[in-house]
């Protein structure tokens, strides 16, 4: 039986493929970072470095959804509306799991390099 629910429009579509392109590529992104930093490739970093990689990489990613985000108004479709609010949550949840991948990542690194400091040799 065919459904009676429409296709959803280019715009939407063309939405949500960048924001799984984006996200992915965030994911991708901070699992690089993050294993950098944990062998200490990443040379020697400061919490306040491993935040500001977080919002970078962050901004990259939403960077990327501008082009796929047509301008918001009132008039707008409201299924394209609802996209939005729903890409702009998963953004921000992909945001808030890169900073802590990166932060684990870096204190995993930090507690390594410091407990090899005070190990004692027998």
């Amino acid at each position: 039986m065919p459904s009676s629910r429409r296709s959803p429009s280019p715009e939407v579509t063309a939405l949500r493929a960048a924001a799984e392109g984006s996200c992915k590529q965030l994911r991708d992104q901070v699992c690089e970072q993050a294993r950098l930093i944990r062998s200490g490739a990443a040379g020697k970093l400061t919490e306040a470095d491993v935040e500001r990689m977080a919002d970078d990489i962050t901004a990259v990613a939403r960077a990327r959804l501008g082009p796929a985000a047509p301008d918001q108004s009132p008039s707008a479709d409201p299924e394209l509306q609802a996209v939005r609010r729903e890409v702009a949550m998963i953004v921000a949840t992909a945001a808030r799991e890169a900073g802590a991948l990166l932060r684990k990542a870096w204190r995993a690194r930090h507690e390594e390099a410091t407990g090899r400091r005070w190990r004692r040799k027998p």
